[in-house]
Formats: structure tokens, sequence, C-alpha cells
């Protein structure tokens, strides 16, 4: 079952992959802004002739419906790209030429009926940014916040994945998570990881997801002392504090004491 908020968090992706406004994109697409809008905040599931349209301007179709990427993307590209060598036609009204610029950039050029030009440069991710490997982490990460935002905070306040992209771009310096470089991918994770600790640690998190806020306790320290080789610390700390050598039978404040002493050992 395709699930329009999953397909729309991919739309959102890949228009700012490409370099569009949602303005721009909608236009392109034969849609208002306020359809587009509803795509993407899946109020609405998306129609066939927009999928249509979209295609036409670079998006992966099929990782919007699916979540997995087209293995003839590149093809499609060279297909509706002209080559660097092709010419650009001089025209007037509104028309949208693509030509290349160098290596990695196009160069959208729209002559509006007013003849004003604007040039916009879109930057292609390269072998120097994240692996599709590492795209997937991220957005596995990216999605765990939005559901604990959800849980966790009212609804006026909770993070979109719009907010929560946005936020990881900017920290990132990129326009887009998929322009991350290669060695600010760690930098990344830590910062999404944060997130999620921030909000595993708000006083609402016990209450609201007990079970699940739990279950992730477990999950982060089991994992943490695994890495580090902190088994025997860890027994010694219960044993100690706790007068247990079992994680499952501490009180929430107990668990999370002992999580924040994890955390805090593992940062040193």
């Amino acid at each position: 079952m395709i699930s329009k908020k999953d397909m729309a968090a991919r739309l959102v992706e890949e228009r700012t992959r490409l370099g569009y406004t949602q303005a721009n994109f909608a236009h392109q697409a034969g849609k208002t802004r306020e359809i587009l809008r509803k795509y993407e905040h899946g109020e609405t599931m998306v129609s066939t002739d927009f999928l249509v349209h979209v295609a036409q301007l670079g998006v992966d179709v099929q990782y919007v419906l699916t979540g997995v990427r087209s293995s003839n993307m590149e093809t499609v590209a060279k297909a509706v790209i002209p080559s660097e060598n092709a010419p650009v036609n001089q025209v007037s009204g509104n028309v949208t030429n693509s030509v290349l610029a160098g290596a990695g950039a196009v160069v959208n050029q729209i002559n509006t009926q007013r003849h004003i030009t604007r040039t916009k440069a879109i930057v292609k991710p390269g072998e120097e940014h994240v692996t599709d490997e590492e795209k997937a982490n991220l957005t596995r990460l990216v999605n765990e916040i939005v559901s604990l935002e959800a849980q966790y905070r009212s609804a006026g306040s909770a993070k979109s994945h719009r907010a929560v992209w946005s936020a990881l771009n900017k920290h990132c310096k990129v326009t887009s998570y998929h322009l991350i470089p290669l060695e600010k991918y760690e930098m990344a994770l830590r910062f999404l990881r944060r997130w999620i600790g921030r909000l595993n640690s708000m006083s609402s998190a016990p209450k609201k997801g007990k079970k699940d806020w739990r279950n992730r306790r477990y999950a982060y320290i089991k994992l943490n002392v695994r890495e580090q080789g902190l088994d025997s610390w860890l027994l010694a700390y219960l044993q100690k504090n706790f007068a247990t050598a079992s994680l499952t039978t501490l009180s929430d404040e107990q668990l999370d004491k002992t999580y924040r002493a994890v955390a805090a050992k593992k940062r040193r």
C-alpha cells in the first residue's frame, strides 16, 4: 500500500533535489500552488497527469511512489537535458531552456513576457557527496524525528519532514541533503541523533509513548555499550546504583539516568 505521507516526503525531496521552488514547480507541472501544497503535505494523492508532467522535469517518479530509486535515471536525464554543445534557442514568452554549464551544473534560462532573464544554477550530486546508502540512513533518522515530534509535541509545534530536512541542510550548509559532502556525513548523523536524544529526554516522552520510549532507551544503551566495549562497566553501574543486573527491572527514572550515564561515557 502506498502511503500518502511517505510519498509526500519523497516528492518534497525530489523537488528540492532539482532546485525548484514550490511556486515554480507547481507552474511547471500545470498545477496551482495550493494543489502542490496538498500533495506535499500528504493531504491528497498525487494525480497521474501530475506524475507525467514532473517526470519530464527530472523527478524520479518510481522513487516518489515506492521509495526505490530508478535504475535508469541517468538515461532519462540525458533524454530530457540537451548536451553541452546543443544550441540555446532564443525565444520569447514563458519558455524555459536547459543547458549544461560546466561539470555537474544545469542552468535554467527563463525569458518572461517582460523580457527579464533569470538564471538559476542547479548543482547535481557527484562522487564527492553522500552515497545512496548514507542518504537512506539520513532519511531513516529524519523519519524517526518527525514521528517523535508528532508524539511528544503539540500539533502546532511538531516539526514536519520539510522543517527537519531544512534544518539539516542549514546545519550542513547545503541546499539539499543530496549535496552533503562525504566528510560532513558524520556531522549530519550527529545532528539528527542529538535531535532524537533531545526529544527522548523531554518530560512528556515517557508519558506519551512509554513502551516505545523504553525500547529506544534499551536499544541506545545496548548499542553504545557494545560499540564502546562497556559491558563490564554497565553491569557494575547497575549493581552499584540500583542493585540489579538487568535494564528491564529499572524504573523509568532509573532507565533515563542509565541512558544519560552511557551518553556521557560515549562523549568522553
